[in-house]
């Protein structure tokens, strides 16, 4: 393709054409392409303003780096706060400590529900994790009860047992029990319980959270499940500036690979990854979408080169050869989807940013009863990538079916 060609197809894309009905088919199919590509920019955005929203709420409960058993992650391991002190060595990692997570069965008076208890140890615990900043009732930790360690319970645990938060009730733990024989005759004898008084109520508007978590102390949890120096995790902390991959590596070095080292995107994988997917099946939809439109450039093609059949005899005539006139329509083609394209780019990356800084459009709810009033939006130019990168692939393909058409006429 020369100079030459490219240069009258640009000028063809802004001419006044004989018949003003192509000049408004040219308008609209410009504008088809354009609204294509500027849904792909906003709903890429939403979703990346999901993807943060996610991160954004559970980093309250979530620490920097959690260590697992790598062949049975959730499952108990021996000797975490020997480990847990080892990994406090290393010069990047402020805080180590270990974590009991086990299902159990809670009651307070009549009402019961099965529950998730987590054992911490509260002092060092409150540097891996900013619970305290998720309390909705009460004051966590508050030792108030002189014979049961208090307790801190998620929001749906409290409704589901009416919690009475700061009175003499107690927190009644049922566990199996996992050490010692176990009498058909007296299956009450078949679980362990332990009590702890009720502190506080917490909710990050998160399920996986909010639905069945009791925190407690860890002295409390290794008695009810019967473990001794064992954990099922070990969750860390590093120190201001320290770099998060780095600090993994280390660890994982350190331990060796009977520990899953993860960061806070690894411990909710499936989170992410859902929303991942449904990020790039909508940005897969919206492409088809585009290159239904893009069957708009076809036609406003059709038009043109009749439009342009005088033309194409006199270019003929000086001398001009048939590939030469099909470069100049393939290239408007071109021009005309990447035209829509960039518009779109631009009308798209302005309402993501828009909404990002000013929040235009509203959750359709009581924003009392809401933790954010708007949709979540936030764009990344980096998103633009593949965005421009198929508006190209689909217009060298319309360029390519114009390219047969003008091999006919």
């Amino acid at each position: 393709m020369s100079k030459t060609s490219l240069l009258i197809a640009f000028r063809y894309l802004f001419s006044r054409k004989s018949h003003s009905v192509v000049n408004v088919i040219s308008a609209v199919t410009v504008a088809g392409v354009a609204v294509a590509v500027a849904a792909m920019v906003v709903v890429m955005s939403v979703f990346n303003g999901f993807n943060s929203l996610i991160a954004s709420r559970l980093s309250g409960l979530d620490p920097m780096l959690k260590v697992e058993s790598a062949a049975s992650p959730g499952k108990a391991f021996a000797n975490a706060d020997s480990l847990a002190a080892l990994i406090e060595s290393l010069p990047e990692i402020a805080t180590a400590t270990p974590t009991v997570e086990q299902r159990a069965l809670a009651m307070i008076g009549q009402y019961q529900t099965p529950v998730r208890v987590k054992g911490v140890c509260v002092d060092s615990y409150r540097k891996v994790a900013n619970l305290d900043s998720v309390i909705i009732d009460g004051y966590p930790w508050d030792d108030f009860h002189p014979c049961a360690p208090p307790s801190v319970l998620s929001v749906g645990v409290a409704n589901a047992l009416r919690a009475p938060i700061g009175t003499s009730h107690l927190l009644h733990l049922y566990a199996p029990r996992r050490i010692g024989r176990i009498n058909p005759a007296n299956p009450a004898a078949a679980f362990r319980a332990d009590s702890a008084s009720l502190s506080a109520v917490f909710a990050v508007n998160q399920p996986e959270f909010d639905a069945d978590m009791v925190y407690v102390p860890i002295s409390l949890a290794r008695k009810l499940f019967q473990f001794t120096t064992e954990a099922t995790a070990i969750e860390i902390g590093t120190k201001p500036g320290a770099d998060i991959g780095y600090a993994a590596k280390a660890i994982a070095g350190l331990l060796g690979p009977e520990y899953a080292v993860m960061d806070r995107m690894e411990q909710h994988k499936s989170s992410f990854r859902i929303v991942n997917v449904e990020k790039w099946m909508s940005f897969f939809l919206l492409a088809f979408i585009l290159l239904i439109a893009s069957f708009n450039v076809i036609s406003t093609m059709t038009l043109l080169i009749i439009e342009k059949e005088p033309n194409a005899y006199t270019l003929k005539a000086i001398g001009a050869s048939s590939r030469f006139i099909r470069s100049i329509y393939s290239l408007q083609s071109v021009f005309i989807t990447m035209a829509g394209a960039l518009a779109g780019a631009l009308a798209g990356s302005l309402l993501s940013l828009g909404q990002q800084t000013f929040g235009w459009i509203k959750l359709a709810a009581d924003p009392a009863s809401l933790s954010l009033s708007a949709y979540p939006v936030e764009f990344h130019a980096v998103d633009l990538i593949p965005i421009l990168l198929t508006a190209a692939i689909i217009g060298s393909a319309t360029a390519f079916v114009t390219t047969r058409l003008t091999a006919r006429h």
